[in-house]
C-alpha cells in the first residue's frame, strides 16, 4: 500500500510540475510577440503591430500584464492609424483586465488616445 501511495504522490507532484511548464513556453511565445510589435511599433509600422498582435493566440493566455502590453500597442496603433472604435475597444480589453490601469500622464495628453481612453474608462465605469 506504501508504494502505491508513494507512486500516486508522485504522480500528481509530475502532473503538477509538467503543467507547470506549459505556461512558461506560451508566456514566452506572447512576450516574444510583444517584443517584436513593439519593435514594429518604434518604427511606425503601426499596421505590422496589428497584425502581429491580433494573431498570436498565445496573448489571450499569457501573464495579465503581457496581454496588458500587447493590447496597450494594439489601441495606440489603432489610434493613430485612425481606427478610434477599435482604439477603444482595445483600451476596454484593458480595463477588462485591470479596472486600476491608468495611462501615463504623457499619454493621457495625446490627442487622440486620451480620449479615446477616457471615453472607455467612462464605459466600463458606467456598465460595471
Amino acid at each position: 500500500m506504501k508504494g502505491r501511495t508513494l507512486r500516486i504522490v508522485l504522480y500528481g507532484v509530475l502532473s503538477l510540475g509538467m503543467a507547470g511548464c506549459k505556461t512558461a513556453p506560451t508566456e514566452n511565445a506572447a512576450r516574444a510577440t510583444v517584443d517584436g510589435a513593439r519593435a514594429a511599433y518604434d518604427a511606425s509600422d503601426y499596421n505590422r503591430t496589428i497584425a502581429m498582435l491580433s494573431r498570436d493566440p498565445d496573448i489571450d493566455s499569457a501573464r495579465v500584464d503581457t496581454q496588458i502590453a500587447a493590447h496597450k500597442l494594439l489601441a495606440f496603433s489603432y489610434c493613430v492609424t485612425n481606427r478610434i472604435t477599435q482604439c477603444r475597444a482595445e483600451f476596454s480589453k484593458i480595463l477588462d483586465l485591470n479596472p486600476r490601469f491608468d495611462l501615463s500622464p504623457a499619454e493621457k495628453g495625446h490627442p487622440t488616445w486620451g480620449p479615446a481612453f477616457e471615453a472607455a474608462r467612462r464605459k466600463h465605469a458606467a456598465s460595471s
